[in-house]
């Protein structure tokens, strides 16, 4: 008969851990409907026994759940929903603002979030430590709309962009080449506080796309508006919007140029000499530069020797091998144009009959003589077939 009582005592024990530990991600029966601006008053066995509460709003829009306990150290959790999974969204043990809500103490949970009308949510409270039995007082508010709620945003980052390295080159509206940057660096880095009406400050940081349930948002118009470092005749402003509903911050991301040289170089057609527009410039893989209606192209660079290639459209693609030296006046090669060999409409490697047959289909006119004139000096041209050329 012993042994059936430990037995028992045994299965007991184990039952309460797991259903401590399963309470915390799931409600009961016992879930209690809140309803604003009402005080709940529950008893708790202990800081492992959780109190469960739900509310269905119905406006969107920003909901506190606020604690009025004797003793200190209460907290609260909120989650939503889908399917049989629980999903913790936030969570509290403080009250920053507990005298503008007219709470005990410090000690309290505040926990603000917005909530989106016609949806359950579900909030667990107690103790976040040892505490005996005792009476846990809740309120839920209903603060407000986002207009309502939120004052103002702000932002600040510690990161910084290196010009010309940080992004990629692209082609604007006007069909012209700019280097669009990838402002991961300044997110990696950002700060986001916002601020609200109630004096409560939230912050999110590294980039999050969340803060109280609200989406934070970043966006730049580099395709409009290019991106320079300030001592850039060209500069006009680098702005990271950063958006939160209707709330938005602007910030000046700082394009740093120190180390960097520009490098100038032109690129003509191997057969005819005559400048070749729209190339792209490659070093490590990424593009640096293109080049314009002249065949030329400019791109800064740190010092060193560098194996890069021009590439795009109808060229085959051609390696070479470029210098970025400290002393600016050696970085001008235009005076030593790069022949490509174009022609190569069906992009295979090969200028041949296949090439020739698609200019008799889509050209005519002076371009169609002018490219046949062209392929005619170098037809059955194969990469690999000309070493002066690098291919």
């Amino acid at each position: 008969m012993k042994n059936k009582k430990t037995a028992a005592l045994i299965i007991a024990v184990v039952l309460m851990i797991c259903s401590f530990a399963s309470g915390l991600f799931s409600a009961n029966a016992k879930t209690q409907k809140l309803i604003l601006d009402t005080e709940i008053i529950n008893t708790t066995d202990g800081y492992e026994d959780k109190l469960w509460y739900y509310y269905t709003p119905e406006q969107t829009g920003m909901y506190t759940l606020l604690s009025f306990n004797r003793v200190r150290f209460g907290e609260a959790y909120l989650f939503e929903k889908n399917g049989k999974e629980y999903t913790q969204l936030a969570y509290s043990n403080t009250s920053p603002n507990w005298e503008y809500y007219s709470q005990p103490n410090s000690e309290q949970f505040c926990l603000s979030y917005q909530l989106e009308a016609g949806k359950t949510y579900y909030y667990a409270v107690g103790w976040d430590s040892t505490r005996p039995s005792g009476e846990i007082t809740v309120k839920l508010l209903y603060e407000g709309s986002e207009e309502d709620v939120i004052d103002y945003i702000d932002a600040s980052s510690t990161g910084e962009l290196t010009w010309y390295t940080d992004g990629s080159w692209e082609t604007d509206a006007a069909g012209e080449a700019y280097f669009r940057y990838n402002y991961s660096k300044i997110l990696q880095n950002m700060t986001v506080n916002v601020h609200y009406k109630n004096g409560s400050v939230s912050t999110v940081s590294a980039g999050g796309d969340n803060v109280d349930g609200y989406t934070v948002k970043y966006s730049s118009n580099q395709f409009e508006n290019h991106w320079y470092p300030k001592e850039d005749e060209r500069y006009t402003s680098n702005t990271l919007t950063v958006s939160i509903l209707n709330k938005k911050a602007q910030y000046e991301v700082n394009i740093n140029q120190d180390a960097l040289f520009k490098v100038y170089g032109s690129v003509c057609d191997y057969a005819s000499g005559e400048a070749v527009s729209g190339a792209s410039v490659i070093i490590n893989n990424s593009e640096v530069a293109k080049t314009d209606e002249d065949g030329n192209f400019t791109f800064v660079y740190s010092p060193g020797y560098y194996s890069a290639k021009i590439s795009g459209g109808n060229i085959i693609t051609r390696s070479f091998s470029i210098t970025v030296d400290v002393n600016s006046e050696k970085n001008d090669h235009r005076k030593a144009p790069i022949g490509v060999v174009t022609s190569d409409f069906v992009t295979d490697g090969i200028i041949n009959a296949k090439d020739f047959g698609y200019i008799l289909k889509n050209f005519s006119g002076d371009k169609k003589e002018a490219e046949i004139s062209k392929i005619s000096e170098i037809i059955n041209f194969k990469a690999g077939k000309y070493p002066d050329l690098d291919l």
